[in-house]
């Protein structure tokens, strides 16, 4: 391969002077046998993947201490350097992910056995937890664990410098460790070593500079620092002022961790764009759930404060996908991308393609569903994990040498029925990837996200139970779940982080909010409602800061008062009654111009459209949760209260719809992609009405007939999509996967079998269009040339005679 530069810009990936999307393959070469490499790549690259993605285990490279094979001299599969050679024939990128820990299912986590027995300091056992192997808790910042880490990095960077694209190699990208702070997670368990704890007090040194000012904040009467000990998690009545700064310095503590680790890549040489994969989704039997992937991501937020330009890659592992749990993409993908730096792309690094255990089963639509789902969220990026099954040496994998993981390709190299939706998506992105990587995702409104109600990794107690109950049921599978039903598109911004310039660029703003927040959020809300912001908050207002001392700059700022709280599971809105949950917050209505949108069932107003400045806040006082379909309704009609509307409408069937569009004009054209996802068991029947990129108006399609969405399947189509200077795809109801513009002009389409379909292109008048070599009508209207086949439901040619 030639020599490239690899830039990140404006949320894509440039490699030379072209955007590029990353398609990769997780392919565990030392599961495999070296003889079988070969064919492994030869069903990537068919596949349509770009790029192979490992991690590159220590323990296996190290077997013993000093004693260092990335040659194959013990055993072929160690053969590390042939195979980054190999997947250079195969034209395919590498994604390295060095280590020092892999996770993985590997004993230990993937660090040697030898280091852990010579040197126990470096790590605590966990208790682990069932069907989990984690249970090796390192301690990041020990210099005894980093001096190996250092040495460790000294053997293998050398050999990624050497291959790394800006050398005119094949590596792509380097991921430093794996899902850092993930096993303590699991475990609930911080770091308790003196190490970790000196560096605590340091940070609370730092943080407050004299010991007269924590204790004031803590109500405590340390004479010196060194006598702070670390919170034991359980979230006590007098805790409260400590635990954010605990919370906030395990956010520091990671980033230093993870700048340790570049700092060492940048000393070798390394002038790649550097990953830091995220734990995301926790199984709860057969289902995996998202709903702590904002806690999990909020203990990286600090990363690009030490590692500026640091890409975020998610683990996106639903098990089954479906109208369920869907939104879980949508709230993993968005918090990603708001903690990320400006100019990186956000990806998925682990993207379910297979299931460690033998249940539930993985189908081609799981896979399809949470392809396209995924990436119609924003991502410029993702990883099949796994790709191709293997076996374990012995000694290297917790659960023996079983390691199929339900692959699309097996551990004996037999392709599975769910390789097919990646296969036809890599043919729409060898044909379509670049365009689709100068897209972002349209959104109509914006979530504020306010991280200290989610820095609770390490918490135990009531409090903690509490509050993820309350997150859980009133966020995440509340308003956040809700909106999505609604067709109401988001995207997520810091409220701590972002200025109020930033906020006011968008005119409406969702906030989950408790009784306590501290002073500045408080006072920039109320800042964005003055300023012409509209401003929709629930369940409560606070009263507190964050050290619980009372704080009402919030409720103040809006001219509001809170007369009480009831516990009532019904509020009325406009008559109808509502079933909420939890508290139930009672406000005195002070002004002629507070509007009681809610009423408890005594009459007493707990909903308020509250103008103020340039700006209203509808005050929410109860919470809501997706128990009942009415629930959908009410978002939309507060929604609609607040001027916002979705900006594609589908009519007569529920599909979630999403539209990827350049933000600014391409060759003097705009253009998208519209996403199309039925997560339900049943087919749709479908009418979209939205503005095609580059046009101002609102176009409703097909103009024929509805669009068909088969249950549980997934849709990609083209808006306004140029194929040369003097053709371009109008819009399609079937996907596009490849084209060739000559004479003639042949699509390869598919669509569901047996249903109308309509594809509309810009163009000059047709001679003739066929389908398989089979004539099809069509019209010539306006520029406009439509033409009307049914598809058959597999890979299809369209020849068009202009």
């Amino acid at each position: 391969m030639e020599r490239q530069e690899i830039r990140l810009k404006e949320g894509r990936f440039v490699l030379g002077d072209k955007p590029f999307f990353l398609y990769s393959g997780e392919v565990h070469y030392f599961r495999i046998p070296r003889k079988e490499w070969r064919d492994r790549l030869r069903k990537a690259k068919a596949t349509g993947l770009n790029t192979i993605s490992s991690y590159i285990p220590w323990s296996w490279h190290e077997l013993k201490e000093g004693s260092f094979d990335f040659i194959g001299r013990t055993r072929p599969e160690r053969n590390l350097v042939d195979f980054i050679k190999l997947l250079q024939e195969f034209g395919l990128y590498f994604f390295a992910k060095v280590g020092p820990i892999s996770n993985a299912e590997l004993v230990h986590e993937g660090l040697p056995h030898w280091l852990l027995k010579s040197h126990p300091e470096v790590y605590s056992e966990g208790e682990g937890l069932s069907d989990l192997p984690h249970v090796t808790l390192v301690s990041y910042l020990n210099p005894t664990f980093q001096k190996y880490v250092k040495r460790w990095y000294e053997k293998i960077l050398p050999i990624i410098a050497t291959h790394q694209v800006t050398k005119g190699g094949n590596i792509l990208l380097l991921q430093l460790c794996n899902e850092i702070g993930m096993v303590h997670w699991v475990n609930k368990t911080a770091d308790y070593s003196r190490t970790a704890t000196k560096l605590y007090q340091d940070f609370l040194r730092k943080s407050y500079g004299e010991i007269s000012k924590l204790n004031r904040n803590y109500g405590t009467d340390y004479r010196e620092f060194s006598q702070i000990e670390q919170l034991n998690g359980r979230a006590d009545s007098d805790w409260k002022p400590a635990f954010w700064d605990w919370a906030k310095f395990y956010r520091w503590y990671h980033a230093t961790y993870y700048q340790f680790l570049a700092r060492q890549a940048i000393a070798h040489q390394i002038t790649l764009p550097m990953v830091a994969n995220i734990p995301q989704f926790y199984d709860f039997d057969v289902r995996g759930r998202g709903i702590y992937s904002p806690m999990t991501v909020s203990m990286f937020r600090d990363f690009p404060l030490h590692v500026p330009e640091v890409i975020f890659g998610g683990a996106y592992q639903p098990r089954r996908l479906d109208y369920d749990n869907f939104h879980d993409i949508v709230l993993t993908t968005e918090v990603m991308k708001m903690v990320s730096f400006p100019d990186a792309p956000t990806i998925c690094c682990e993207l379910q393609t297979g299931i460690l255990r033998g249940r539930p089963k993985i189908h081609s639509a799981d896979v399809e569903l949470l392809l396209k789902g995924s990436i119609s969220q924003g991502l410029n990026g993702i990883n099949a994990y796994l790709f191709c099954g293997g076996k374990n040496p012995e000694g290297l994998g917790v659960f023996g040498s079983y390691h199929d993981w339900q692959a699309p390709i097996s551990p004996e190299g037999e392709e599975r029925p769910h390789l097919e939706p990646l296969k036809s998506f890599g043919k729409f992105i060898n044909t379509f990837g670049e365009k689709l990587a100068l897209t972002e995702k349209e959104f109509d409104t914006v979530f504020g996200f306010y991280t200290p109600y989610y820095a609770t990794e390490y918490l135990k107690g009531k409090f903690a139970e509490e509050l993820e109950k309350k997150r859980n049921q009133l966020f995440f599978d509340g308003v956040a779940r809700l909106l999505q039903l609604a067709g109401i598109n988001y995207s997520l911004k810091d409220l701590q982080r972002s200025s109020i310039e930033k906020l006011l660029s968008h005119p409406t703003l969702w906030v989950f909010c408790l009784d306590f927040m501290d002073s500045q959020t408080q006072m920039k809300l109320v800042q964005y409602v003055e300023r012409g912001g509209r401003l929709i908050i629930f369940p409560t207002l606070p009263i507190m800061d964050l050290s619980y001392w009372k704080k009402t700059l919030l409720l103040d700022g809006l001219g509001i008062e809170i007369s009480g709280k009831v516990r009532e599971n019904l509020v009325k809105v406009k008559g109808r009654e509502i079933l909420a949950r939890g508290e139930t917050t009672i406000f005195r209505v002070s002004e002629r111009s507070d509007t009681i949108v809610a009423r408890t069932l005594e009459g007493k107003p707990c909903g308020l459209l509250k103008r103020k400045g340039k700006g209203r806040a509808l005050i929410l006082g109860f919470g809501i949760s997706h128990v009942f379909d009415y629930h959908i309704d009410l978002i939309k009609d507060f929604a609609s209260q607040m001027g916002i509307k979705p900006s594609i409408a589908v009519k007569l069937g529920e599909v979630m719809a999403t539209v990827r569009s350049t933000v600014r004009a391409v060759n003097n054209s705009k253009y998208g992609f519209l996403f199309l996802n039925n997560y339900k068991d049943e087919p749709e029947h479908v009418k979209i009405s939205l503005r095609i990129p580059g046009e101002r108006r609102i176009t409703s399609l097909p103009e024929r007939g509805l669009i068909y969405v088969p249950q549980r399947s997934a849709s990609v189509l083209p808006l306004n999509v140029p194929l040369s200077e003097k053709i371009k795809i109008k819009w399609s109801t079937v996907e596009i996967l490849e084209y060739k513009v000559g004479k003639p002009v042949t699509l390869l389409v598919r669509g569901a079998g047996g249903r109308d379909a309509e594809i509309v292109l810009s163009c000059k008048r047709a001679k003739i269009a066929r389908i398989d070599g089979k004539k099809v009508p069509f019209n010539y209207v306006g520029g406009l040339l439509k033409i009307h086949f049914k598809p058959n439901g597999k890979e299809q040619k369209l020849s068009i005679q202009l």
